[in-house]
């Protein structure tokens, strides 16, 4: 059941995301071509407010990933579709679960666009990155040194591991403002501002203490250990955000 409520939720992200995910990757293109091209085909003025539209492009890209995040779970749980979601034969957690993978993968796909984008406008000479001995060069370097790969890997579930954090403490502040009847987006806001002060002031006690102190400094004497401690970090509070939103999901939810 869980694949089906991953298939519903991808094909709303699709819906919204691939217009202006492509958008972004289009205009990189014109930008490439009307700044670094050989033939000018348009003026400075327009060429200038082709690269505003991509920033700006690149700017709405995000904000659209905060509302779909929020918007999915109030909506589709909290609000006038919980109703039907709610009643179908599955538990709480494999509706966040589905949300918050959703979620993840949006957010992921607006940062591989926003990477890729700037990389489609340099004046790359296509030929050239279509020879075989430049991608075996780059291989063999990247072999020499495989540690890179683990450290690159490291540092993806880091990025991986801030975005889940940050999507359940949006669906926590999300659920408790639901549980008033009354301001529930004004609760949600003050919610969310409350358990991002929760968690700065608990990283700072903790990390803190003498006992803990230790440990740290054993396991971030090189960057392997640095890393992995950072994704436990932000995983295991992450984790118990979730659990309290599937007990309001569960025990608490009032969709009148």
């Amino acid at each position: 059941m869980l694949l089906k409520l991953l298939k519903y939720d991808f094909r709303a992200m699709w819906k919204q995301f691939s217009l202006i995910w492509g958008a972004a990757l289009v205009l990189a293109l014109i930008n490439r071509f009307t700044l670094y091209g050989r033939i000018h085909l348009v003026g400075e003025n327009a060429s200038n407010m082709i690269v505003l539209t991509f920033g700006s492009v690149l700017a709405a890209m995000f904000v659209i990933a905060i509302m779909f995040v929020v918007r999915r779970f109030s909506k589709g749980l909290l609000g006038d579709e919980g109703y039907l979601m709610h009643t179908l034969p599955v538990h709480p957690w494999q509706l966040v679960l589905s949300k918050l993978i959703c979620g993840v993968v949006a957010w992921v796909g607006c940062g591989v666009v926003a990477v890729l984008s700037p990389a489609f406008m340099l004046p790359w000479n296509l030929p050239d990155l279509l020879q075989i001995s430049l991608w075996s060069d780059i291989f063999r370097g990247i072999m020499k040194h495989p540690d890179m790969l683990i450290l690159m890997a490291e540092f993806c579930l880091v990025i991986l591991s801030v975005i889940v954090l940050l999507i359940a403490v949006i669906y926590l502040a999300l659920s408790i403002g639901h549980m008033v009847s009354r301001h529930r987006n004004l609760v949600g806001v003050a919610a969310f501002i409350g358990l991002y002060i929760l968690l700065v002031n608990l990283y700072d006690r903790v990390f803190s203490y003498k006992v803990v102190r230790p440990l740290l400094d054993m396991t971030t004497a090189n960057a392997y250990g640095s890393m992995l401690t950072a994704v436990a970090a932000m995983l295991i509070p992450a984790a118990a955000f979730l659990a309290v939103t599937c007990w309001i999901l569960e025990h608490k939810l009032n969709l009148e």
